[in-house]
């Protein structure tokens, strides 16, 4: 009787020392729980890190490190794929945009809230948010595609709408369009009409303008500066290419502008040095 009291003794010592079932916190040195109360304010320590993808297009990692006590293992996102050309939005924007919710975990990110706060910045147009399993969230950014420098802070793009320009787009090589900000779509309209017939060496538009009193003009690639008046610019522009063809071609690097206001003629300026020289 005795030995079936000390076995079953035994029995019970063992299983005493055994590994508890279920998730347990670990105690933590005196070093663990200062970088802890360090990171507890701040989830998102990690920077960005630009790494090529593609023509145009680079990705970047954020690295999340969380305290144990306020996301679990699982929860905790252990990098962000952001993916993006970054030529009108900076990653410092994006990174910026994206924090807030990174903080949140896997299970609770708010993914439609990361996507419209991203459509917020208005070089963005278009954004996509996914998780990756098993600690992982990879954002993809679109942005609006410049068609003309419109003064000397904004930025036409194809919707027809005036965006802010960026600093890191001061060195563009863009035509220039200018005129009543309230006659922008006629003037891009214009403007398409006519990159559409303007397509040779040197005769690529510079610079278009509208002003009501002396209508459209127009300065080509080359220099040469058109006086186009207020109505039939593709007709006036037409014929002057063919005078270019023809009569001017000889003589195109002294033109400094032409009149096409008239119904059946143009004048032309040459330029001042010719000028004196003749």
């Amino acid at each position: 009787m005795s030995e079936a009291k000390s076995k079953k003794e035994r029995r019970k010592s063992r299983a005493g020392k055994g590994a508890v079932r279920g998730a347990r916190a670990l105690p933590r040195s005196g070093s663990e729980r200062s970088v802890a109360g360090v990171l507890r304010p701040v989830l998102l320590t990690g920077g960005l890190l630009l790494v090529a993808a593609g023509l145009g297009y680079s990705a970047h990692w954020l690295w999340q490190q969380a305290p144990v006590e306020e996301l679990s293992r699982v929860d905790a996102l252990e990098d962000v794929r952001v993916k993006g050309p970054f030529r009108a939005v900076t990653e410092r924007e994006v990174e910026d945009i994206l924090l807030p919710f990174l903080r949140r975990g896997f299970f609770s990110l708010d993914i439609e809230g990361m996507r419209s706060a991203l459509m917020g910045n208005p070089w963005i147009i278009n954004a996509s948010v996914s998780r990756h399993w098993p600690n992982g969230v990879e954002v993809t950014v679109e942005e609006a595609q410049p068609l003309a420098i419109w003064g000397e802070d904004r930025l036409l793009i194809a919707s027809g709408e005036l965006l802010p320009r960026p600093e890191q787009m001061q060195e563009l090589r863009l035509p220039e369009l200018a005129g009543d900000s309230e006659l922008v779509g006629r003037i891009m309209a214009q403007y398409q009409a006519l990159a559409g017939l303007l397509t040779t060496k040197d005769m690529e538009v510079r610079r278009l303008s509208f002003d009501d009193l002396a209508g459209w003009q127009l300065e080509l690639v080359s220099g040469i500066q058109l006086q186009l008046g207020h109505d039939e610019l593709l007709e006036r522009v037409d014929r002057f290419l063919s005078l270019t063809r023809g009569v001017l071609a000889p003589h195109l690097q002294k033109v400094a502008g032409v009149d096409t206001r008239y119904n059946n003629a143009v004048a032309v300026e040459w330029k001042k040095l010719e000028a004196d020289n003749n």
